[in-house]
C-alpha cells in the first residue's frame, strides 16, 4: 500500500480559488436577486442582447414622448383656462351693452365704458400669459410678449376719423343718424382690426405669429398644440371694446348710440364665437394627445413585458443561490483558517 501526500499549501490555494470564484458568483447572484434581470446581459443573452437594446431604446423613446407630452398638455390646459376667462369677459360685455340698449342714461353709459376698459385690460393680460417661460398665444413666436394695449391710440384715431366723416357729410357729430354711424363703424373702424392692421409692425397690437405651434406626440402623430393672439376672437373682442370706449364718449344722438351698442354687441358675440372655436380646436388636440398617451402607456407595458421575458431571471432561484454561496464561502473561510493554524509543532 502506497500513501499519497497533499500539502496544506496546495489545499489553501484550492480553497482561495474556490473563495474567489464564489465571491464573483455571489456578486452576480445578488445583483440578479435584487434587480430581477441578468447581471451581464451580453454574456447571458448572446445574440439576444441586440433585441434587448432595441426594446430598451423603444421604452426610453416612449418615456420621452410622455415627458414632452406632459409639457404640451400643461400648455394647452393653461390656454383653455385663459380662453374661458376671455369668453366670460365677452359675455359680460354683451350683457352690459344689452342693458345699455334699453336705457342710455349716464349710469348705464359709465358702466359700459368701465366694462369695455376692464375687458381690454383682461384681453391684453390674458393674451400675454406665459407657461415655463413661453407665451401661450404667441404662435410660433414663443419668446415675445404677444399683445400691447393700443386702445388709447386707436380711440384717438377713431375720434379724429369720426369728425372728418361728419364734416364730409356736412354735419356735426351729434347730428349723425344711426345708419350713418353704422356705416362709419363698418367701413372705417372695423378695418382697423383686420389681421394685417392688428399685426402691423409700426402701430399694431400684436407681435404674435399667426402660425400655431405643432408638437409631435408619438412617432407617427403631430398635433397643433397652441392658438395665437391674432385670432378673430381676440381681434373682435378688442374691436367691440374700442367701439364702446371711443364712440360712447362722443356727443352722439340716441339713435346713433343705439346703433353703436348694437354693433358692439354683434362684435362681442362674434368674438365669443371665435374664442369658442379656438377652444374646440384645442379640445380636439387635447383628445388626440390623451389617446396618444394611452397608446404610449400600452406600448410601454407591452415592451416592458417583452424585456422582462428576455432579461428576467427567477429571483427566488437567485436568492437561493445567494444563500448557498454564502454558506459555501463561510465553509471555505473556516477551512482556510484551520489550515493556516496547522503546525508540525503540535505533533512533535
Amino acid at each position: 500500500m502506497k500513501a499519497s501526500f497533499v500539502s496544506s499549501s496546495a489545499m489553501q490555494n484550492v480553497l482561495r480559488l474556490t473563495i474567489s470564484q464564489s465571491q464573483n458568483k455571489l456578486q452576480q447572484a445578488s445583483t440578479e436577486a435584487t434587480t430581477g434581470t441578468y447581471a451581464d446581459i451580453g454574456v447571458s443573452l448572446g445574440n439576444g442582447a441586440a433585441k434587448s437594446i432595441n426594446l430598451t431604446s423603444a421604452i426610453a423613446q416612449a418615456a420621452s414622448f410622455k415627458a414632452s407630452n406632459a409639457v404640451v398638455e400643461l400648455r394647452m390646459d393653461a390656454s383653455q383656462t385663459a380662453l374661458s376667462s376671455l369668453k366670460d369677459a365677452g359675455d359680460s360685455l354683451v350683457s352690459n351693452l344689452t342693458a345699455l340698449q334699453a336705457s342710455q342714461d349716464t349710469t348705464s353709459i359709465a358702466v359700459a365704458l368701465q366694462t369695455a376698459g376692464a375687458t381690454i385690460s383682461q384681453l391684453v393680460s390674458t393674451a400675454n400669459t406665459s407657461v415655463n417661460g413661453e407665451f401661450l398665444f404667441g404662435g410660433t413666436n414663443l419668446d415675445s410678449q404677444p399683445l400691447s394695449d393700443q386702445s388709447s391710440a386707436v380711440s384717438d384715431t377713431i375720434v379724429s376719423a369720426l369728425n372728418d366723416y361728419a364734416t364730409g357729410l356736412g354735419k356735426d357729430v351729434n347730428e349723425l343718424t344711426g345708419e350713418e354711424i353704422g356705416s362709419f363703424i363698418t367701413d372705417t373702424v372695423e378695418p382697423m382690426f383686420s389681421e394685417s392692421a392688428w399685426t402691423d409692425t409700426s402701430d399694431g397690437w400684436s407681435t404674435a405669429s399667426s402660425t400655431d405651434m405643432t408638437s409631435r406626440i408619438s412617432r407617427s402623430e403631430t398635433i397643433t398644440s397652441s392658438t395665437n393672439a391674432n385670432s378673430e376672437g381676440m381681434r373682435y373682442l378688442a374691436l367691440a371694446c374700442v367701439v364702446v370706449s371711443a364712440l360712447f364718449g362722443q356727443d352722439l344722438s340716441s339713435d346713433a348710440q343705439s346703433t353703436v351698442a348694437s354693433k358692439a354687441i354683434a362684435y362681442a358675440a362674434q368674438a365669443t364665437s371665435g374664442i369658442v372655436t379656438q377652444q374646440s380646436e384645442l379640445g380636439l388636440a387635447q383628445e388626440r394627445l390623451e389617446k396618444a398617451n394611452d397608446a404610449l402607456d400600452a406600448q410601454s407595458t407591452l415592451l416592458q413585458g417583452n424585456l422582462v421575458d428576455l432579461q428576467g431571471v427567477d429571483t427566488y432561484e437567485a436568492s437561493t443561490l445567494v444563500n448557498q454561496l454564502q454558506t459555501q464561502l463561510e465553509t471555505a473561510y473556516t477551512l482556510v483558517s484551520k489550515l493556516q493554524s496547522l503546525s508540525l509543532v503540535n505533533y512533535l
